[in-house]
């Protein structure tokens, strides 16, 4: 496999064989395999004694290399000998011990609920490999680069020959790659504000999240929950609706009960200020701000004057004022500004007020970038099972093809991946009924054919909800 060296980038090959894992970077070690978060995997196969090699069968619109990949191809060639395994060798079969003092994860299970259950949560924490045309599957604990070497080590110890060894080609992330691994968090550092649009259940907020935690993480995490609680601090989150205004983000006069219980008011600090002057007092970290439905609320009036200070132009004390409240403060003449170190995130639905109609002022001052619907098929990966992912993504495919030929409706009006992550709990049909039915019927709803169009749409979900799942090679 050829592979293009960019900025100096050096390549790494992890060789593992029943005695030994060793690599050609000096930086791995089996001490701490949760460096492997900052690295992206190239290649991955496995070689037998007699030098032949074995790569991944690849299902369609599977990712050619992934995290997942190596272990994907122990089970791949250990199958036969896996399925054979007692109940209690696969409970105790030993898959990844992150350090020294971390306990042994071990388990190889017949579901994702067997195997959460075991775990105690619901983390998507895992990987499903199908076998017996389907009908069954194995799933462990997977994660990082690394989280699968002692699973793929136990392996060759158990079922390979002397000789055999799994080989896995990565190298350092790149910047963009470090923050998720996509270009939108190099956007919102580039551009300080940024406003994510689109069709329904395109991960706008999920996204948004994403990004806040890559950044306050310097790349090793995109899931908030990973991140400690100084970094979750760095990140603050409000949803705009039509009563939110300038005293809730800002600063507004609150009713307080006085010490001789009579009432009066108070000056306090909205979220956004507060949150922007925490930010201002630790500067050598990067604060992420989301405002979800940024387009549900009366933006002029939420953000008064601000409208200058949060200019990328005008960043630091070059962008200060006096807020409307000042002559209220115990220091009248002390000024507000937004720092160089905060971010702001805001997501719309493109059906619920047009880009086009969005106040001008804030779209001067906003990326605005848009998410479609099938450029977000990698949210499905969260499903861990590859075929339901790809059943999914077929269902979603061909819904959003009839949306498009109806006369009054658009891009804006397509189903995005989101709807179908509900599948982890629902099956395709009541993920129909009780979610996408609902949501087109409201788009149709007064057109003159209503219940033809809604008849096509349900024709083209349902030919491929219930149609052949095994369409590419079986795992």
């Amino acid at each position: 496999m050829s592979i293009n060296k960019t900025d100096g980038q050096k390549e790494f090959e992890l060789t593992i064989t029943a005695d030994s894992v060793k690599s050609t970077d000096e930086r791995f070690t089996m001490d701490d395999l949760t460096l492997g978060y900052v690295y992206e995997p190239l290649d991955a196969y496995f070689k037998r004694a007699d030098n032949t090699i074995i790569n991944r069968s690849y299902r369609k619109n599977e990712r050619h290399i992934s995290n997942q990949t190596i272990a994907r191809i122990a089970f791949q060639v250990f199958e036969k000998q896996i399925i054979a395994l007692s109940d209690e060798d696969k409970k105790n079969f030993p898959v990844c011990k992150y350090t020294p003092n971390s306990e042994m994860i071990r388990g190889i299970y017949s579901s994702v609920e067997e195997l959460q259950k075991s775990r105690n949560n619901n983390s998507n924490e895992y990987m499903v490999y199908h076998y017996d045309n389907d009908r069954q599957t194995f799933v462990i604990y997977c994660w990082g680069i690394f989280t699968t070497v002692i699973f793929v080590q136990e392996c060759l110890k158990r079922f390979g020959a002397p000789g055999d060894k799994f080989v896995l080609k990565y190298r350092h992330k790149t910047e963009e790659e470090k923050y998720g691994g996509n270009c939108f968090t190099s956007m919102l550092i580039e551009a300080k504000n940024m406003i994510l649009h689109g069709a329904p259940g395109t991960g706008k907020t999920y996204l948004a999240k994403e990004i806040a935690a890559d950044i306050v993480s310097d790349g090793y995490f995109n899931n908030y929950k990973y991140l400690t609680p100084k970094q979750k601090k760095q990140i603050e989150f409000v949803q705009f609706h039509p009563n939110y205004d300038y005293s809730d983000f800002v600063e507004g006069l609150r009713p307080k009960v006085n010490k001789d219980g009579t009432m009066g008011f108070e000056l306090r600090d909205g979220i956004f200020k507060s949150f922007a002057e925490r930010a201002a007092k630790d500067i050598s970290n990067k604060y992420i701000f989301i405002i979800d439905e940024i387009n549900r609320g009366e933006i002029s009036k939420i953000f008064g004057e601000l409208f200058f200070s949060i200019d990328p132009g005008y960043r630091g004390t070059a962008g200060e004022i006096s807020t409307q409240f000042a002559n209220l403060h115990q220091d009248p003449d002390k000024k507000f500004y937004v720092p160089e170190n905060l971010y702001i995130i805001g997501t719309m639905n493109d059906i619920d007020r047009s880009v086009d109609s969005f106040d001008f002022a804030m779209r001067r001052r906003f990326r605005f970038v848009e998410l479609k619907a099938d450029e977000r098929r990698d949210m499905l990966n969260v499903l861990n099972d590859e075929k339901l992912a790809d059943k999914a993504f077929r269902c979603m495919e061909a819904l959003n093809r009839e949306i498009a030929d109806v006369e009054d409706l658009n891009e804006s009006y397509q189903i995005g991946p989101a709807y179908f992550l509900k599948l982890d709990t629902l099956d395709f049909d009541k993920l129909w009924t009780d979610h996408l039915q609902p949501i087109l019927r409201e788009y149709v709803q007064g057109m003159y054919d209503e219940e033809s169009i809604m008849n096509r749409f349900e024709k083209a979900y349902k030919e491929q909800a219930e149609g052949d799942i095994n369409e590419a090679p079986e795992n």
